[in-house]
């Protein structure tokens, strides 16, 4: 007995390529049961056994009879008891008479060709409620592809368009679907061509498509393609433009270090795109994986990993085998965790622990004002608890870690009255702000005391300077110490 089709209640489905596989379990799932709701209906082919004509005009009829729209019809590697040819001539009449369908998938069936397009161009061409078209693994030619030119131009309802596995389609297939996009009013999210023949002509008909009619597009996938970097450079020069482009997949895509570059320079100042995906791209070497980890990563200071670019969370380039194990291992590694990061700020603050975790020398803080230290201070403590704070302090530059002379002889009023000099005939000591927080505990307050009044009043970093106790940590004799020296304040 041939698998029927499951005829489930339409809920709102999700982009068609990730739906296409769970749609094809249920469809295992439901050998022997065709059911059916009120309201729509899915109708989802699947692989266990073929599937014959009479089948597939007896569900659509039925459709049609109860007065059904069909939301979506999904053909996945299905064979056929009569043919290809007989059952697409029946669907194109068939489809012609159901009203509302908008997704159509006839995935993994390569005994789809001309004819068989040819046998949809009635039904595709008057259809204006299609959201979703995917033609995966068929063999249709570039002129079939002309036949059904007025699906694209006149269907304003597409969203989604994957033409991949299909080597026929080439540079002039790509043209024909791109330019009746370009004069049509549709707003397609998702565009996945891969392997498919297409190169430098198709990515640059692309790239025209993006620049003109493309600003909705979110999702670019072009792997498997011979792009090469003329394409590559055409698609960032579209790209360039302010479009709002998220997703790039560019595997296997014979680009190299040029194009590598160009996406770097690229990611220095685009902000949508959170996916980049190069992998197997043999001509990409250390230069080039370089300018895009830079984009991403550019340790110089704080100052710069500040303002890398956060928003590109999926920089994969996996199997690029002329890139360093090191370069790859931390592409990898920023990826893995990124993802994991919702907001940006979360981001920021992982790249920072990083850099502060494997750095061989200090962070290079002279970009920020002075003024601006504590701040920064408290970031780190915040982010990652005292001991990196205290590796921060080590790290940073001699004119904020070194005793100031200046700070001594201008020592404001009300910092208890004196001068550091002046406590039991001591002489002021040169050595580091962090060796001198090291002496007794009435002597560091003394030094604290300094080095908070150059700190700017609203500092969270003195929010809570007033409610200090004794933690479990501290002596019993530095304890007594701060309690004399409350009481001799309360005498004064």
């Amino acid at each position: 007995m041939a698998n029927p089709p499951m005829l489930m209640k339409h809920k709102q489905t999700p982009q068609l390529m990730k739906a296409a596989d769970t749609m094809l379990n249920h469809c295992v799932d439901s050998r022997d049961n065709v059911l059916y709701h009120s309201g729509s209906i899915d109708l989802v082919y699947g692989s266990e056994s073929p599937v014959s004509t009479n089948e597939v005009a007896s569900h659509l009829s039925s459709a049609k009879k109860r007065r059904r729209s069909v939301d979506h019809l999904g053909f996945f590697g299905c064979r056929f008891y009569d043919g290809t040819r007989s059952v697409f001539r029946t669907l194109g009449k068939k489809l012609r008479r159901v009203k509302d369908v908008k997704e159509l998938a006839i995935n993994g069936i390569p005994d789809v060709g001309d004819e068989e397009l040819s046998s949809l161009a009635p039904f595709l061409n008057s259809n204006t409620t299609l959201r979703s078209l995917d033609l995966t693994g068929a063999t249709f030619h570039a002129k079939a592809i002309k036949e059904v030119r007025h699906f694209f131009r006149r269907n304003s309802s597409l969203e989604v368009l994957v033409l991949g596995e299909n080597s026929r389609v080439g540079d002039e297939g790509v043209e024909t679907v791109v330019s009746s996009l370009q004069r049509g009013r549709g707003k397609l999210q998702v565009l996945a061509i891969e392997s498919c023949s297409v190169g430098r002509k198709g990515a640059s008909s692309i790239a025209d498509f993006i620049c003109n009619k493309g600003s909705s597009l979110r999702i670019l996938e072009l792997s498997n393609n011979s792009i090469g970097d003329a394409g590559a450079e055409a698609l960032v020069q579209s790209i360039k433009r302010g479009h709002r482009l998220g997703h790039l997949g560019l595997n296997n895509a014979e680009i190299g270090d040029q194009a590598a570059l160009s996406l770097g320079e690229l990611l220095k100042s685009n902000r949508s795109l959170h996916t980049l995906s190069l992998q197997n791209n043999k001509g990409i070497t250390d230069v080039g994986a370089s300018s895009l980890l830079e984009a991403v990563y550019k340790t110089d200071s704080i100052k710069t990993i500040i303002g890398s670019n956060h928003a590109l969370r999926n920089l994969n380039l996996r199997g690029c085998s002329r890139i360093s194990p090191g370069l790859l291992r931390l592409s990898n590694q920023l990826c893995a965790h990124s993802r994991l990061l919702s907001e940006e700020k979360d981001v920021i603050r992982l790249k920072i622990s990083k850099h502060m975790a494997t750095a061989d020398c200090g962070m290079a803080l002279e970009d920020f004002d002075l003024e601006l230290m504590p701040h920064i201070l408290a970031f780190v403590g915040k982010s990652n608890g005292m001991t990196s704070l205290f590796h921060t302090l080590k790290s940073m530059p001699l004119l904020y870690t070194q005793y100031d002379p200046e700070v001594l002889n201008n020592n404001p009023e009300g910092i208890e009255g004196k001068n550091l000099g002046d406590s039991e005939g001591e002489e002021p000591s040169m050595a580091t702000f962090l060796e001198q927080l090291k002496l007794s505990s009435r002597k560091a307050r003394k030094y604290y005391a300094i080095f908070a009044n150059l700190v700017p009043k609203g500092s969270s970093m003195l929010r809570y300077q007033d409610r200090r106790i004794r933690n479990k940590h501290e002596s019993s004799v530095s304890a007594s110490n701060n309690s004399d020296y409350l009481s001799s304040k309360k005498k004064k």
